[in-house]
């Protein structure tokens, strides 16, 4: 009769004992991988701050969660680099599942340009009313050029410049050139001083006459008393300087120096 090994000698037992314990602990590990998997399913994580980031750099953030970053508008920002995230949906803080689509809006590289014809009527306007509204509706600042007389109201625009070029005046409305948001305006503004006017004679003028007369023309009196014994206005112009002359012209805003006296002079008519 053939020897029979006992059970727990036989190999073949064995082998097919640790083939069973190979095949359990193998079916374990992949539970509990599949389990993981399938609790990690619909768990939601908190969305990242990607506003004031570059967008390269929100992209590595995105990219540990799988988060896919969409550009879906873009702003000229004068004070910001281009690429800078503006907004983000869903907003910072988020609770959102992985793989989610970020919507974003950037900032621009390039600023956006803006044609004369868009902007508000400059001509003949106040500039302080009209420079807050470049600034607030199109992010072009104004900074003043200049003046010139005009025998309307001050401080209105009477002209526009831009980089050397004029763009606007009394003549010109070059309202097809184009101007970059956050670009600068140049402006001619009005005065009411510079304008050539000529010169009265105010001599032998009481004062009262003679200082009317010369204010109305824009010109500055400057009193100078030589002999007023009671009222300056029933005082008389004895001499005016600079002296009159038909065909001497002056500027409004000058200075014209009379002299007063209690008296009038002996040579006036």
């Amino acid at each position: 009769m053939e020897n029979k090994l006992p059970v727990y000698k036989d190999p073949f037992v064995w082998r097919n004992v640790f083939a069973m314990l190979l095949f359990l602990i193998s079916l374990l590990m992949i539970t509990s991988w599949w389990l993981k998997c399938y609790t990690r399913h619909g768990q939601s994580i908190e969305l990242p701050d990607f506003i004031g980031k570059n967008f390269e750099e929100a992209n590595r953030i995105a990219s540990k969660h799988d988060f896919e970053l969409v550009k879906i508008d873009s702003v000229f920002k004068v004070d910001q680099p281009g690429s800078i995230i503006l907004q983000q949906n869903p907003l910072p803080g988020s609770h959102v599942k992985e793989d989610r689509k970020v919507y974003l809006v950037v900032t621009k590289h390039t600023a956006d340009l803006i044609p004369l014809s868009a902007l508000p009527k400059l001509y003949g306007q106040s500039y302080e009313s009209k420079s807050a509204e470049l600034k607030k509706g199109f992010d072009i600042t104004t900074m003043i050029a200049g003046y010139i007389y005009d025998a309307g109201p001050v401080n209105y625009i009477m002209g526009v410049i831009y980089q050397g070029d004029t763009l606007l005046n009394n003549k010109i409305e070059r309202l097809d050139y184009s101007i970059p948001k956050g670009g600068t305006l140049g402006m001619i503004l009005s005065k009411d001083t510079g304008a050539d006017i000529s010169l009265p004679n105010v001599v032998c003028m009481n004062y009262t006459a003679a200082a009317f007369l010369l204010n109305s023309l824009g010109l500055v009196v400057d009193e100078i008393e030589e002999d007023v014994l009671n009222n300056k206005n029933e005082s008389y112009v004895t001499h005016q300087e600079p002296l009159f002359d038909a065909d001497y012209s002056i500027k409004s805003g000058d200075t014209v120096h009379i002299y007063l006296n209690s008296k009038k002079p002996a040579d006036c008519q």
